[in-house]
């Protein structure tokens, strides 16, 4: 698919979902959708820096991907928000995420099948997909640092 089909069908989305399909969503979009992990407004910030959007137009489109579902917000141990794309491609939304205890690099993990033991006011917070799978520990490059 070309560049110009695959910005056509992110616009598409856009609409689709309510939103306006401006240039910087469009930008945000396809990145995450790209990116293969969850992006902190910052790294979003810094790549697409060679573009024309200032740091808060792209926080309140990662906001208003989030809003109607185009990305998923969730927060990975340190107080960042992460952005990743919510598509059909990516659409898991109970997915687990590795993150590395040092460096704080975040990968995206295959699904896991999690059961929610019955435990007061457990069940209906993974009812409602409200519960997060993490797994911290150090990543290989900072092992072979080591």
């Amino acid at each position: 698919m070309n560049q110009d089909s695959i910005a056509n069908r992110l616009r598409d989305e856009l609409r689709g979902a309510g939103l306006r399909a401006t240039a910087s969503r469009v930008a945000v979009l396809r990145l995450l959708r790209g990116a293969g992990q969850p992006l902190s407004h910052g790294e979003v910030v810094r790549a697409l820096a060679d573009g024309p959007w200032d740091r808060s137009s792209l926080y309140r489109n990662l906001i208003d991907l989030e809003r109607v579902g185009l990305a998923r917000r969730t927060q990975l141990g340190a107080p960042v928000w992460r952005f990743e794309d919510a598509s059909s491609d990516h659409a898991v939304s109970s997915h687990p995420h590795f993150v590395c205890a040092e460096c704080g690099k975040v990968a995206c993990l295959p699904e896991l099948t999690v059961t929610a033991p019955e435990a007061p006011g457990f069940t209906h917070a993974a009812a409602e997909g409200k519960v997060e799978v993490q797994l911290r520990s150090r990543c290989d490059a900072c092992r072979e640092d080591a």
